[in-house]
């Protein structure tokens, strides 16, 4: 990943945290969220891994995607970094039975 993003992406840390998935034969669908400079971004995605490797298409809603671009980041390469980490499972699995993951 050298020199794939600009710098100021490689020193913000988002954690990734799936609440809910559901599998199927060819794809499961994800539930989750992400913080950036403090504020919550929900997500949902697909997450495919077949023929060709795995792929994850990701959607936010468009007034948090207007939300990134405000705080001076580009969306496509947030949603990017995000994706990678779920391919790469750098994720955090939350317990859906726990009311403080909510």
């Amino acid at each position: 990943m050298i020199n794939e993003y600009p710098e100021k992406y490689y020193n913000l840390n988002l954690n990734i945290n799936i609440k809910n998935v559901v599998e199927g034969s060819v794809a499961s669908k994800l539930s989750g969220f992400f913080f950036i400079n403090g504020i919550r971004f929900v997500f949902n995605a697909v997450a495919f891994g077949r023929i060709g490797g795995q792929n994850v298409n990701i959607k936010i809603s468009k007034t948090r995607y207007n939300q990134i671009e405000k705080l001076g980041y580009d969306p496509e390469i947030i949603l990017q970094i995000v994706q990678r980490k779920i391919i790469e499972g750098e994720i955090t699995i939350l317990d859906p039975r726990k009311k403080e993951n909510i």
